[in-house]
């Protein structure tokens, strides 16, 4: 199976901050991703500026290749839609793509491994963020959040091998 790994963000856009572990989702994602370009090709958002930028980048980039899968690393932040807090491991993937077996697969995966919440495998909706991430690539994709950076459970997450070998385990059993 061949694999593309984005690195959620960029140097100039990083993302959300974890006061937790104190990084940005780009820094830690760039660190996990070191560990899986044995399973995977790892792919860095150029700093262009803006988010469509990005994503046609990633687009020029990824489509020709016919990539089987692409996951795209990140971490969550509380956003206040759970009750006064946000807790587990989700993957976000396009209406209809095959890549939610991935996602379910990962979710589970994490969710076992770290004891956090699975919250499961989300189809994306219109409007929201990352949407056009999923839209705009031809393969199966999904994004990837394993636990919320300001919640305790990210301490967790603290070891970028770890994480990387339960990924390459749910994904090549």
């Amino acid at each position: 199976m061949k694999i593309l790994f984005v690195v959620g963000h960029s140097k100039s856009s990083p993302g959300y901050y974890s006061p937790i572990l104190k990084v940005s989702e780009y820094i830690y994602a760039s660190e996990v991703a070191a560990y899986l370009s044995c399973v995977g090709e790892v792919y860095k958002h150029p700093d262009t500026r803006g988010y469509t930028a990005r994503m046609e980048k990633l687009a020029e980039y990824a489509n020709p290749r016919k990539y089987d899968l692409i996951i795209e690393l990140h971490f969550n932040g509380y956003d206040n839609k759970d009750n006064g807090k946000g807790v587990g491991c989700e993957t976000v993937h396009y209406p209809g793509s095959s890549s939610i077996e991935y996602g379910k697969k990962l979710c589970e995966a994490v969710s076992k491994k770290y004891e956090v919440k699975n919250r499961g495998a989300k189809e994306a909706k219109k409007g929201d963020r990352g949407l056009l991430f999923l839209d705009m690539l031809e393969a199966p994709c999904l994004i990837f959040e394993p636990f919320f950076g300001d919640e305790s459970e990210a301490l967790k997450f603290e070891d970028h091998k770890k994480l990387a070998k339960v990924i390459t385990k749910a994904l090549c059993d």
